[in-house]
C-alpha cells in the first residue's frame, strides 16, 4: 500500500500491508494524521491500480472528486433508525469497486444505542465491506465495538521529520516553525496548524509560565493568567497542555514526577472549563492549580 503523505507510524503501515481487516478503529488527537490515514486506506480499498492508491485510475479519480458511490460517510450524530436503514443496505454489492467503505468520523460521539446497532454488523459483515471508525480516544467507543476492530493508534513522529516537512513545504525552518514543532507534541498536523495561526507567541508564554513555576514566582504566574477573553484563555490552556506533555516525554527522570503531576492537574481542569465559562475565575483557578505541582 502506498502511504505517501503519512509520516512515521511504521507499525501501522506494517499491519495494513500484512492483511486486510473488516473494521479499523483509527485513534489519534487532532493533527495526528488520522484523517490522512483514513483517506489513504479508503482510496486504497477502492483503487484498481497495482500499488494502491495509484492516484491515476478511474476509482481514484472518483475518490478525489468525493463522488465515489462505494464510500459511505456516516455522521456521528446519526439517528438510530437512520443508521439501521443504512446498514440494511450493506447486503447490496459494491456499485463500482471491490469494497464498500463505511466511515464514521468522531465514533466516540456515536450514541450508545447506535454503537450497539453497529456492533451487529461488525460481527458478521459481508466480505466486501470495510468499516473505518475515527476517534480521538478509543475509550469513548464501547468495548464490544472496539473488540471487533483492529485499533490503529497514531503516534508522534520525530522532530527531524517535522523539520524536513517544514523545509519542503515552506522552504525554511525558522523560530516560528521551531516553536510550532515544540507545541505540537510530535504531531505534524498540529504543528502546521500552530505555525499558520500563532507560531511563537504561545510557546514563549508557556516557557515563561514554566520558569515562573520553577522560581516559585507567584506574581509572575498570576501576571501570565490575566486573560480578558475566554478564547485567549482556552488557546493558552491547550498550548500549555501540549507543552507540559512534551516536557514529560523529554525531561530527566528526576523531573518526571513533577511534570506527571502537572499534566494530571492540568488535564483535570479541562472538563470543568467546559461548564464554567467565567474567565476571571479560571485565570485564578489555573494559576493556583499550576502551583500545586511541587518540584
Amino acid at each position: 500500500m502506498n502511504f505517501s503523505g503519512l509520516y512515521g507510524n511504521a507499525p501501522i503501515k506494517t499491519a495494513l500491508n500484512a492483511h486486510l481487516f473488516h473494521a479499523y478503529l483509527i485513534e489519534g488527537p487532532k493533527g495526528s494524521g488520522k484523517h490522512t490515514l483514513a483517506d489513504i486506506l479508503t482510496n486504497a480499498l477502492v483503487c484498481d491500480g497495482d500499488d494502491p492508491p495509484c492516484g491515476d485510475c478511474r476509482q481514484c479519480y472518483k475518490f478525489q472528486q468525493k463522488c465515489h458511490p462505494d464510500i459511505i460517510d456516516i455522521p456521528s450524530d446519526i439517528a438510530v433508525d437512520d443508521l439501521r436503514q443504512l446498514l440494511a443496505e450493506i447486503v447490496l454489492s459494491p456499485n463500482d469497486a471491490r469494497h464498500k467503505v463505511y466511515r464514521i468520523d468522531g465514533a466516540e460521539r456515536l450514541h450508545p444505542a447506535a454503537q450497539n446497532l453497529l456492533l451487529k454488523t461488525l460481527e458478521e459483515p459481508p466480505p466486501y465491506a470495510v468499516f473505518l471508525l475515527l476517534c480521538t480516544a478509543k475509550e469513548g467507543v464501547l468495548q464490544t465495538v472496539r473488540s471487533r476492530c483492529q485499533t490503529l493508534t497514531l503516534e508522534p513522529i520525530p522532530e527531524d521529520t517535522i523539520r524536513e516537512h517544514f523545509i519542503k513545504t515552506f522552504g525554511v525552518y525558522d523560530e516560528k516553525a521551531k516553536a510550532a514543532t515544540l507545541l505540537s507534541a510530535g504531531f505534524l498536523g498540529k504543528a502546521l496548524e500552530i505555525y499558520r495561526a500563532d507560531g511563537g507567541g504561545e510557546v514563549e508564554k508557556c516557557k515563561q509560565l514554566e520558569q515562573a513555576l520553577k522560581d516559585d514566582d507567584t506574581v509572575a504566574v498570576f501576571r501570565i493568567f490575566s486573560f480578558k477573553q475566554r478564547e485567549e484563555l482556552v488557546a493558552f490552556y491547550n498550548a500549555f497542555s501540549l507543552h507540559i506533555k512534551y516536557r514529560l516525554r523529554t525531561c530527566t527522570s528526576e523531573q518526571r514526577p513533577y511534570f506527571a503531576e502537572l499534566v494530571r492537574l492540568w488535564d483535570g481542569a479541562g472538563d470543568a472549563m467546559q461548564t464554567n465559562v467565567n474567565v476571571k475565575f479560571w485565570n485564578t483557578n489555573l494559576a493556583r492549580l499550576c502551583r500545586k505541582a511541587k518540584r
